[in-house]
């Protein structure tokens, strides 16, 4: 499917189904422009996309999904070009530099997050890398996806780190390349890949427990929180009301069980 076709796939997929009543509102959103399964595909069957196309049809809303490269969509979002960023994780340098959080107690509230999604390790097996939940250890260099926030962390862990790609599917090649000792990645993207990849899978294991598991948010722009916060918070409230629903439940257990096809 061409770019401009999947494009126009996302936006019929979040208009509101009102038998054509005007949107009370429209909301420009970004989020990465590859596969981040099972929340975000690019045949707009994610669970994060069915999950904004009922908060859209619930808020009598249009939502309009523009995939980008991640680094572009938070650089839009920061310069309020874009009205909100989708899952993303917090840091108080994106609540500062980038956008607006639901927040609690001064704390971003959870009960308004998309999605939890945690970071593993991986390598070949047998590998020497090490992690037990408290101190990493990696005789050599990590992949990890360019903008992602993983790569402060392991930094921190003190880890030298290649994020020179975005593509988990080359992360993973490059254990096999002997390029990278290991590599973290979203755990149920990585597992999706290998899944799809046998001759991949026979020679990668993960390691446990997970690096660090967090949740993600739809977090809006500065300029657009401040424009239109009733509007906000409706949307952090209905993302909330429809990941609690048995509708939503049902949809992400259907789509995780289907196996990813391979490249």
């Amino acid at each position: 499917m061409r770019a401009s076709a999947r494009f126009l796939l996302f936006i019929s997929l979040l208009l509101p189904a009102t038998g054509g009543a005007a949107p009370a509102f429209t909301l420009r959103t970004c989020l990465e422009n590859s596969d981040s399964y099972p929340w975000l595909l690019q045949s707009g069957e994610g669970i994060v996309q069915y999950h904004l196309k009922a908060v859209a049809t619930a808020l009598n809303a249009e939502i309009v999904l523009t995939p980008l490269p991640w680094k572009r969509c938070v650089s839009l979002v920061s310069s309020g070009q874009m009205d909100a960023a989708i899952k993303m994780s917090y840091s108080v340098e994106r609540a500062t530099k980038v956008g607006v959080y639901p927040m609690r107690e001064g704390k971003p509230d959870p009960a308004k997050r998309l999605l939890t999604e945690s970071y593993s390790l991986y390598q070949l097996k047998g590998g020497t890398s090490r992690w037990d939940g408290t101190t990493l250890r990696v005789k050599g260099m990590v992949a990890a996806q360019s903008g992602f926030s993983i790569v402060d962390w392991l930094q921190a862990a003190g880890a030298a780190v290649d994020d020179s790609s975005r593509d988990p599917l080359i992360m993973l090649k490059k254990l096999v390349m002997d390029r990278a000792q290991a590599t973290a990645i979203q755990t149920e993207v990585a597992d999706s890949i290998l899944a799809a990849q046998p001759e991949l899978q026979a020679r990668i294991e993960r390691l446990s427990p997970v690096l660090v598991e967090k949740p993600y948010y739809l977090v809006f722009s500065h300029r657009f929180y401040q424009a239109h916060p009733q509007q906000s918070r409706q949307v952090w409230d209905a993302i909330e009301q429809v990941r609690d629903s048995a509708a939503y439940q049902r949809y992400a257990a259907s789509l995780r069980n289907k196996l990813p096809v391979g490249e």
